[in-house]
């Protein structure tokens, strides 16, 4: 059984949808979209997937200027789990920072939304390692 449902997308978004369904070869946006959910779902939600977890940050001084000293700070509260953490100026205001956690429990859960409530932060990524 397939269940049929509706989302609203902004027009540049849909525009990117387009060139990536072409781009990655998917037959229809279906397709992408249901690629898309299922790794936002294996790779963002699954757990004991691994014994670590990575966590990419992306932020921006522009929009904040002490985002970086706050996400750092913020990881550093959870050092009991960390395993490991880069910080790197990308270009201009936007930096990246990754940090490693182990992959045990609700504590992971709990630092990316705390660090996603952030602001100036504009994309949080985390998968198993």
């Amino acid at each position: 059984m397939v269940t049929v449902i509706s989302i609203s997308l902004p027009d540049e978004m849909l525009k990117e949808l387009d060139m990536a369904k072409e781009r990655l070869g998917f037959s229809s946006r279906s397709d992408l979209v249901r690629h898309a959910i299922d790794q936002l779902v294996r790779y963002s939600l699954d757990e004991g997937a691994g014994k670590f977890r990575i966590i990419i940050v992306v932020s921006d001084h522009d929009k904040s200027p002490y985002v970086d000293r706050n996400i750092v700070s913020l990881i550093h509260s959870y050092s009991e789990n960390l395993t490991g953490l880069y910080h790197q100026l990308a270009e201009g205001g936007i930096c990246i920072t990754v940090a490693i956690t182990e992959d045990k429990g609700e504590d992971w859960k709990t630092l990316v939304k705390k660090i996603r409530a952030l602001r100036g932060v504009d994309k949080v990524i985390t998968m198993p390692l």
